[in-house]
């Protein structure tokens, strides 16, 4: 799951609490298990919600650093994540960060290992993951970029009161009834 803590995004995977009692990085620091994996993810996009200068604070708590699937040959905020990264040592998880179907597939991550969870994220916190990306176009970019912005403005009940076509980044393509 991707959770805000204190205001940054943070990526639990496997965790045995619930989410909403992970409320600062002191909670996290405290509840995090062993079964733990987590990820810093996109940290130097330009956004409230991303760690930035926040992840050397709390380095201590990630277990891996994503390299996200949003980033153009020109326009690259990994850059610094993944010299981050080399580093301190910790490895890179490709992931799409999906809120959109057009997303998938541009950035995964192979991982060597057997096919039960703890196995997985052991081989990601032992470096045992292949990182598998391509850039997207301007245009692709600029799509989900669009795309997300009006899914969260009809999500939050602002713009248009209805469309009859629900956007792709809902992960649908069914005619919405109009009222």
């Amino acid at each position: 799951m991707e959770a805000t803590i204190e205001g940054r995004h943070v990526l639990l995977y496997n965790i045995d609490v619930l989410p909403d009692r992970i409320r600062t990085f002191a909670d996290l620091r405290r509840l995090k298990g062993p079964e733990w994996l987590v990820v810093a993810p996109h940290v130097f996009f330009p956004g409230p919600t991303c760690l930035r200068r926040r992840l050397l604070d709390e380095l201590d708590l990630f277990d891996a650093i994503e390299l996200c699937h949003f980033y153009t040959r020109g326009i690259d905020f990994n850059r610094r994540a993944v010299q981050l990264a080399k580093e301190h040592g910790l490895p890179l998880l490709g992931t799409s960060d999906s809120h959109c179907v057009r997303q998938l597939g541009t950035t995964y991550s192979l991982v060597t290992g057997e096919m039960a969870v703890g196995s997985v994220l052991a081989a990601i916190r032992k470096g045992e993951v292949e990182v598998v990306s391509r850039p997207l176009t301007l245009r692709e970019c600029a799509r989900i970029a669009l795309e997300l912005f009006v899914g969260s403005q009809l999500k939050r009940g602002k713009g248009l009161s209805r469309l009859l076509w629900e956007p792709s980044c809902r992960g649908r393509t069914e005619m919405a009834s109009p009222r």
